[in-house]
């Protein structure tokens, strides 16, 4: 039912050797190969348990034996997982246990098995077969599938492929396509004789190699019938007899009607049940079964179906009644001379005939004077089949037909020659509710075809023409294996009948969306054109591998463009730049992934350099941008609380990385609504009918105002069911849809390359690729680094539009300049060189020098020693178990053998009594045992001797909350799998919020503690590393018995906390900031002063405490660093720019006050002393700067956030007369406020003083004249900058508040927007990265004069921030990465090292094996698509109504100018009448 029906993370994959040299080469082990690859792949959608069918000849003598059918049986081979088994590896031991006999081992093939029937007729051609195709042999397919039940344990019944009806033989009557039926060649015999004399497949053989088509006669014969279905999705209702059942009510219908007992719970098996009763075509048994349970209305039946006392007739009962229809049939084929079953389906008047001629047969059977009386089991049967249908003469309608009996012989005869294994699937599909992933296989079919379905759930097919395999999957990826393979080569007894094509592979997916069914039928014994009945004959017939392979889709509903037009459907795979081949095998993807980090981080910035995908993605997103913003700036979109301009959805990793996207783009522009909401929210808010609320979020369909906002999707796999659903459903909400993925060709990809047609080129690329590809391990590292970066130069271009246009930045409230994104460019260039050296691979793959490993070193050796925490227990354990078993085998414990070999003995008198108390302590060592082990372990590793013995917890801590999140999520999947006593638990948390009260009351001894630290030697992040410090502090002071948490520190800062165990500081490879160089210059200064103050107090020389300040490296910047810097008020900005009073003492330096404290220059001593003294200081200059005097790259945090505090206050008094308040009184305060005030009106003074016509505007000459009198250092090309940037209106004039808003905003924010341009020598908008030696140099050395270094140097606050958020927070991340690999790692290695390989698990692998969470939730993919088509419905109507409203607005506006000019009438193109009858209907 719909509150118990079973959600599943599955996956259907499978492959169709076309050519021969598959299974005949190599026994089949390169195809088994491929197939294990692609379960590894499709693994990753979760996996529990999976399974494979394959069809082989039911026995020796069934294979091919002439034209007929031949008759197959299915090979079904399942698995349970278990913990730490590999699924892939148990799916592909338990086929070669299931088809590969044990006597056929592979001599030279590495002990593998060979498939059974590889070296035999029925699956080779002859060795004389020059190709051609469609020879009369079985083409070997494998039809599997992975399960993941969310409701359900994982069990061998509810394990696919699912059967509901075992197997069972049928006589049957084969079919044929219809152009074989009409053109063939007669065979010249009957099935018996075939079968009899074992010449049919010869005759059949030589005429296929002669171009001939054997035509099949109508003729029965013994079938074996086995239905196999896999399925990924949710089966929720069936319709029957016009109304929908759920699935518990389908699965009771079953029972009664198939009379066997339901062999599993889940959903999927039910859809075999269903497809057991609709494949019917051939046997008229199965087809009477069909027409009694779906095609008898309750009107006509003696009793309804849905009667729990009704019976429904047995097999053997349909089998008797099935007799009448082929005698009845065989009748006709003489009598009419029928040719072929194809003719018959395709007369409307035959099918009449036989239906009449079998309802009188039935009637004279049921009547006891008729010839039932010598037919008991018909009479039988036909008594069964009088509760459905009365069977007796009276049963006749007006006009002669033969009422329910006659639409029940005719509904028989229909199902009979139509209901094949396409119409099955489309008679099911069109019942049925839910989502499906569907590959239906059969004995009946498996010879040529098979058929895949799709509605809501995805699937692909890709065709390999030069290989001759077809690849199918609803892992996009997986079907991608066919590309890490070739054809097997090498001797062979049989020959190929696959006509090799020289074409590239492509791959087909079908539309999930609308739903559709596709067939391929790959032709037998000569006959190469698809077998449909027909009902779908009219469909369009596709050639794809070299015309070996015909491929009939089937479109549910007309959603796709152009869907006949197969050709541009088709992705290639082959040579195709945008393609991605899956990874090789590796003993450790984990290690591999993070060793790949520099090299993708550096691919993707040199894509985004280059004019790619991602340039052509970003140049439509600025498109999208600019319109947007254009909408805000015209007034067209409303500005409001709940708008949304900027939409970014995701799901767990994603999520957390869109989130500090999302953060760093509302810290930028701050009136840019920009939100990030989960996809699963979204989903649930927008795709139902009944919304689902989200407790705890300020989320409604009321507070997310959707209205058309630029979506970027954030999906590294490009196929987790939330954000793959939200890509269907927002395109009913916005046509501006971005994705951020692991490379163009993903799900996500394709619904948004199909989203409008035609105009789907590379200028409307909407696919942002980190070509990162296919990443199976589930501890994910590479993928969050790559998306972060990829999302770093998103955010750089987005900024970029932006700012770039006065007017967005207004209307966005703009803080970032062009001068912050040089900076974080430069520090984004400058990252991978961190990275080369945190992970000690750099970007070309190869290792770096070991000089460049320490940090790599320091992460691993940090590693190996939580390993040992993690290890302790079972190394004591097995210390354990070896004592125990020598001292009682050898029967002497240690106290008691150290005592005998002293020479005491027992039969000794004190002896005796000694050795009741030895025996005492040997008992107390066997009870203490485990912790004595413990306790000699960390003696010889030296570890804390005070942590408690019990396992180990790992709380991760970072300010940036993404990288605590992901660092979490990556651990607990490292240890997910490990054996319990090894096991971990792993938490995570904010240091500078929220780890203190959630964390510090689980610590105790032998916690272990990891945090990030920031760079706190910036001044913008000196506080958050305090903060984050304190954190660790705190948790780490809390002991007992002199024992703590072990806490370990990873940051920038060289700076180890008193209480932590240990601090790992990383490279940092980016210029200084302007902070960070004004506080070496000072702790150069202060070096100097100390070592002139040291020679003074030798030499006994009075010298003045600023003699030697200003030495020979920054003398020629100490006017300007010295200056003041920053005004006490608005009003005093006001005077130094536009007002002369003042100037004089604005331009006062520092320097004089020096100078008048220098020795004088006629004192011969004192310059002389002077001159040794700086020599001596130049001389010890570089050593002193790079050890002694560059203190701050040694700070604590505590000291440099006193350091800065220092600067910060010397800058203020410096620029206030005043100086620095110690105390906030209200006097005060109220002082400030009316200086502020009274600063308003200065501003208005000022302005008519300047505005020189008088006209209430300064035009540019106006301005530039005032200002270059009072500072004329201030260039052409930054006052033109200026003024631009005030002219918020854009008319070329300022005024009053134009004005005021400039002269309020700080001189160095002024600054910050000068003198930069992001474009490139190819003239592309391109983030240019700073070429300054340090951050702040060129603002330095061009601010006018007057402009303090240190406030200059907060203009850099966002820059940090930005850096911190964007860069070092990435390092720090992976920085964690290979610590926990190292540990993961040794633990990991450790137990089949002392088990001798019995013992081990996969620390890439979980025990959900979830890397990608396919399942539809928290609503159905069926749902998602009904509510997507009605909101799109709705959005186009909306739009309608809103055109003709604002035409009525025009109207109406028009026609009232129009009634005052008295000159109403005969211009206006609609009447009155009409308009308003148009709103009226609207309304």
């Amino acid at each position: 039912t719909s509150s118990t029906r079973l959600l599943f993370f599955c996956g259907n994959f499978g492959t169709i050797l076309l050519n021969p040299s598959w299974i005949n080469v190599d026994g089949g082990k390169t195809a088994l190969d491929m197939l294990e690859k692609m379960v590894e792949v499709t693994m990753m959608r979760g996996a529990q348990s999976g399974g494979v069918v394959t069809f082989e000849p039911a026995s020796p003598s069934s294979g091919p034996t002439g034209p007929s059918a031949p008759v197959l049986r299915g090979v079904r081979s399942r698995v349970v997982n278990a913990k730490r088994t590999v699924l892939s590896r148990g799916v592909r031991s338990k086929i070669e246990r299931d088809n590969c006999p044990r006597n056929l081992i592979a001599a030279g093939l590495g002990g593998k098995k060979k498939l059974r029937g590889w070296d035999e007729r029925a699956f080779n051609p002859p060795p004389s077969s020059g190709g051609g195709g469609g020879s009369a042999r079985i083409v070997r397919g494998f039809f599997g599938h992975t399960r993941f039940a969310t409701s359900s344990m994982a069990s061998m019944d509810g394990t696919h492929p699912h059967q509901w009806s075992p197997p069972r033989s049928y006589e049957f009557y084969p079919f044929q396509s219809a152009k074989a039926a009409g053109r063939g060649t007669d065979s010249g015999m009957d099935g018996s004789r075939r079968r009899a004399t074992g010449t049919g497949l010869d005759n059949v053989q030589r005429a296929v190699e002669e171009g001939k088509v054997i035509k099949w006669k109508p003729k029965s014969q013994g079938m074996r019938v086995e239905n196999y279905v896999t399925h990924n999705g949710d089966f929720e209702f069936y319709r029957i007899h016009g109304k929908y059942h759920d699935t518990e009510a389908v699965q009771s219908f079953l029972e009664k009607a198939l009379g066997i007992p339901m062999p599993a719970v889940v959903d999927s098996a039910a859809i075999a049940g269903v497809v057991d009763l609709l494949r019917v075509q051939g046997c008229f048994a199965l087809s009477a079964r069909y027409a009694v349970c779906f095609q008898i209305d309750d009107k006509d039946a003696s009793s309804s179906p849905w009667d729990p006392n009704v019976v429904y007739p047995t097999t053997e009962q349909y089998e008797a009644i099935g007799e009448v229809f082929a005698s009845e049939l065989d009748a006709l084929v003489r009598e009419d001379d029928v040719t072929s079953l194809e003719a018959l389906s395709a007369s409307e008047v035959l099918r009449e005939v036989l239906a009449r001629r079998v309802r009188t047969a039935l009637v004279a059977g049921a009547d006891a004077k008729g010839g039932g009386r010598g037919n008991p089991a018909l009479r039988s049967a036909l008594a069964a089949l009088a509760s459905f249908v009365p069977v007796h003469d009276d049963d006749v309608e007006e006009g002669g037909r033969g009422g329910s009996l006659g639409r029940f012989a005719r509904a028989t005869v229909d199902a009979f020659l139509d209901n094949d294994l396409l119409h099955a699937c489309r008679i099911f599909l069109e019942g049925a509710k839910g989502s499906f992933g569907l590959c239906v296989s059969t004995s009946m079919d498996a010879h040529r075809q098979v058929v895949f379905a799709a509605k809501g759930q995805t699937l692909s097919v890709a065709f390999y023409p030069r290989k001759g395999v077809i690849c199918y999957g609803s892992e996009q990826a997986a079907v991608k294996a066919g590309l890490n393979y070739e054809t097997p080569q090498g001797p062979s007894s049989f020959g190929t009948d696959f006509k090799h094509i020289d074409e590239d592979a492509v791959r087909l997916d079908l539309d999930d969306l609308g739903g559709e069914i596709c067939l391929l039928d790959w032709g037998y014994g000569g006959d190469n054109e698809p077998a449909v009945s027909v009902p779908n004959r009219n469909l369009a017939v596709n050639k794809l591998m070299g015309g070996a392979v015909s491929v009939v889709l089937l479109h549910q509903e007309n959603v796709m463009d152009k869907s006949a037009k197969l050709h541009k459907r088709l992705v290639k795979l082959e040579n195709n730049e945008f393609i991605k081949p899956l990874l090789d095998d590796c003993d450790d993807p984990v290690l591999s992934d993070i060793q790949d980090i520099p090299r993708i981080v550096s691919n993707i910035q040199e894509d985004w350099q280059d004019v790619g995908l991602n340039r052509m993605t970003a140049w439509h997103l600025g498109q999208c941008i600019r319109q947007r913003m254009q909408a805000h700036v015209d007034g067209s979109v409303e500005n409001h609380a709940s708008q949304v301009d900027i939409l970014v959805t995701g799901c767990e990793v994603s999520l957390w990385i869109s989130e500090q996207f999302v953060a760093d783009l509302a810290k930028c522009f701050p009136k840019l609504y920009v939100k990030a909401v989960s996809s699963n929210k979204l989903l649930g808010l927008f795709g139902q009918e009944l919304s689902m609320p989200s407790i705890g979020f300020p989320f409604t369909p009321k507070t997310l105002d959707m209205k058309d906002p630029i979506v970027i999707i954030v999906s590294h796999s490009g196929g987790t069911f939330g954000p793959l659903a939200c890509s269907n459903l927002l395109q009913s909400f916005s046509s501006s849809i971005f994705t951020v993925t692991s490379e163009w060709d993903t799900q996500i990809g394709k619904q948004l390359r199909s989203m409008y047609g035609d105009k789907n080129d590379l200028l409307t690329s909407r696919i942002f690729s980190t070509d990162v590809g296919v990443r199976p391990a589930e501890p994910c590292s590479i993928s969050v680094v790559a998306t972060h970066q990829l999302l770093t130069n998103i955010f750089e271009h987005i900024c970029v539009t932006i700012i770039g246009n006065p007017h967005f930045r207004a209307i966005t409230g703009a803080i970032i300049t062009e001068r912050d994104l040089q900076t974080l460019e430069r520090c984004n260039r400058e990252n991978v060189k961190s990275l080369e050296r945190i992970v000690g691979v750099d970007r070309k793959g190869d290792e770096v020098h070991e000089l460049m490993k320490k940090t790599e070193r320091e992460l691993r050796a940090a590693g190996d020693v939580w390993s040992e925490h993690i290890l302790e227990n079972a190394k004591a354990y097995i210390m354990s178990f070896v004592y125990i078993v020598v001292t009682v085998t050898i029967g002497f414990p240690l106290i008691s053998g150290i005592a005998y070999a002293a020479g005491l003995r027992e039969d000794s008198s004190p002896g005796d009594r000694l050795f009741y108390l030895l025996r005492f302590f040997d008992a107390l060592v066997y009870f203490w045992l485990p912790q004595i082990n413990i306790f000699i372990l960390r003696l010889i590793q030296g570890r804390n001797l005070r942590h408690r013995m019990v396992g180990r917890t790992c709380v991760i801590g970072d300010p940036c909350p993404w990288v605590a999140q992901s660092a979490e999520a990556f651990l607990g999947k490292i240890f997910a799998c490990s054996y319990s006593i090894a096991g971990l638990n792993v938490l995570s948390g904010n240091p500078a919020d929220h780890l203190v009260h959630r964390h510090t009351h689980r610590v105790v001894r032998g916690s272990l503690l990891v945090c990030g630290r920031p760079d706190g030697r910036l001044t913008a992040l000196t506080t958050l590393e305090a903060s984050t410090c304190l954190a660790v502090n705190q948790a780490s002071s809390i002991q007992s018995i002199g024992g703590t948490c072990e806490s370990l520190t990873i940051g920038h800062n060289m700076s180890k906390l008193p209480l932590s165990y240990r601090g790992i500081f990383l490279e940092s490879h980016r210029p200084q900031f302007l902070c960070e160089r004004l506080l070496e210059e000072t702790d150069q200064q202060d070096a100097v002063k100390s070592k002139a103050m040291q020679l003074t107090a030798a030499g006994n020389l009075k010298a003045g405490p600023t003699s030697f300040v200003a030495s020979d490296q920054n003398s020629q910047q100490s006017s300007q660093e010295e200056a003041p810097a920053e005004r006490p008020s608005v009003t005093n900005s006001i005077s130094s720019r536009f007002s002369t009073s003042g100037s004089s003492k604005r331009h006062f330096s520092i320097r004089n006050l020096q100078n008048q404290g220098r020795p004088s220059q006629d004192d011969d001593l004192n310059q002389s002393l002077r001159k040794r003294i700086l020599g001596s200081v130049r001389k010890t200059n570089s050593t002193i700067a790079d050890d002694q005097l560059n203190t701050s790259k040694h700070r604590s945090s505590a000291s440099l956030l006193g350091a800065y505090s220092n600067m910060e206050k010397d800058a203020k008094k410096k620029a206030s007369k005043q100086g620095v308040r110690d105390t906030h009184d209200i006097d005060t305060v109220i002082s400030d406020m009316i200086k502020e005030k009274q600063g308003e009106g200065r501003f208005a003074e000022i302005f008519r003083s300047i505005d020189v016509n008088g006209d209430g505007s300064l035009d540019f000459e106006e301005f530039t004249e005032a200002y270059q009198k009072i500072n004329s250092d201030v260039s052409m090309v930054q006052l033109e900058a200026m003024f631009q940037e005030a002219d918020l209106d854009g008319n070329g004039t300022l005024d009053l508040d134009e004005f005021i808003a400039l002269a309020k905003m700080p001189q160095v924010d002024v600054l910050g927007k000068l003198g930069v341009s992001n474009r490139d020598d190819r003239g592309l908008v391109q983030v240019m990265p700073s070429t300054e030696r340090y951050f702040g140099e060129e603002l330095r050395s061009t601010a006018p004069k007057g402009t303090g270094a240190f406030v200059m140097s907060q203009s850099q606050h966002l820059a940090m921030e930005l850096y911190e958020s964007r860069i070092a927070s990435m390092q720090r991340f992976v920085a964690m990465t290979v610590m926990f690999h190292q540990m993961g790692m040794r633990v990991e290695s450790f137990f089949p090292r002392i088990s001798f390989g019995l013992l081990g698990y996969r620390m890439d692998r979980t025990h959900s094996i979830m890397r990608i969470a396919t399942t539809a939730s928290p609503v159905s993919g069926a749902d998602v698509r009904d509510r997507m088509v009605e909101l799109h419905l709705r959005f186009k109507i909306q739009k309608a109504v809103n055109i003709v409203a604002r035409k009525y607005l025009v109207w109406k506006k028009e026609q009232a100018r129009r009634q005052s000019q008295a000159s109403w009438g005969s211009s206006i193109n609609m009447p009155d009448g009409e308009v308003h009858d148009v709103m009226a209907k609207l309304a």
